[in-house]
Order: C-alpha cells, then sequence, then structure tokens
C-alpha cells in the first residue's frame, strides 16, 4: 500500500514539515496505477496547503538498480506536473564503498542523467550511527533542507 508520513522537524531555529512518500515502481500495474493517483493528490494537496518546497529523492548506493529510472519517472511525472519544485538527490548506503561518499556522485552523476534522472543538488550519506561521517552527513542533509547548497 502506498503510504505518506509527515514528520515536523526543527532545523536551525526553523520549523519544517518533512513527507516520507513509499516507492511506487515496485508494484504490479493496478496498483502501481492507484498508488500514482493517491501520490497526485495528496501531492497537489500538499502544494496547495502549506507549499512544496523541495523534494528529496532517496535512493540506495552503491548499484544503481534497474527500476530506479521508472520510479523516478512516475515520481517526476507527478510533482513535475504541479510546479517547478527543486529536487535533490540523496544517496545512502554508500559506508565503505569508495574513498569518500562523494565519489558515487562524481562516479554516477553522468549515467543517472543518461537514463533521465536530473537533480538540482545531492547529498552523498550515511545513516549508519557508529560510521564515523554520520555528523557529516546530518549537518549535509540540514542544509540542504535549509537552502544551503550541498555536495
Amino acid at each position: 500500500m502506498f503510504k505518506h508520513n509527515p514528520y515536523e522537524v526543527n532545523l536551525r531555529g526553523r520549523d519544517f514539515r518533512l513527507w516520507d512518500v513509499s516507492s511506487i515502481a515496485l508494484r504490479f500495474f493496478f496498483r502501481r496505477f492507484f498508488s500514482k493517483r493517491r501520490l497526485k493528490k495528496s501531492y497537489k494537496k500538499l502544494h496547495r496547503g502549506s507549499g512544496v518546497h523541495l523534494l528529496l529523492y532517496c535512493m540506495r548506493g552503491p548499484s544503481i538498480p534497474n527500476a530506479l529510472p521508472r520510479d523516478y519517472k512516475y515520481f517526476t511525472s507527478i510533482v513535475g506536473s504541479t510546479s517547478a519544485v527543486p529536487t535533490a538527490a540523496v544517496v545512502n548506503g554508500l559506508e565503505g564503498s569508495l574513498n569518500t561518499m562523494d565519489d558515487w556522485w562524481t562516479n554516477n552523476n553522468q549515467g543517472l542523467g543518461r537514463v533521465g534522472m536530473h537533480f538540482s543538488q545531492h547529498a552523498c550519506i550515511t545513516s549508519l550511527s557508529d560510521d564515523p561521517s554520520t555528523s557529516r552527513s546530518r549537518d549535509v542533509i540540514h542544509s540542504l533542507i535549509c537552502g544551503g547548497q550541498t555536495q
């Protein structure tokens, strides 16, 4: 079932409502069709309400599954039809696979573009609590959400 859950957060003294939206691409055709309709309806309602200022498209690295471009196209066909809200890529699951997590973006950005996935910004992060990069990852995400430039 398609789900979307709001989370109220305060970052750097500013209040934000973050929405976690489940993926729709890996569903069977009819479930995907109805999920897509629900997502479009929910997104339009959000956009009319308090507005949508940034979309974070989260994906798990280090590999790019075949379904990822299709999922992105579903996502952007819905949210892109309402406004020109910037979409930032957030890549997780890169722990220990490269010299730095940002190397993933350097190595894969052009490939994402070739399959039609384009982003205004990006963040390569870890969410493992015992990883030495966790603090940096938190700062990168906060900066991205609060409007700062991210690498």
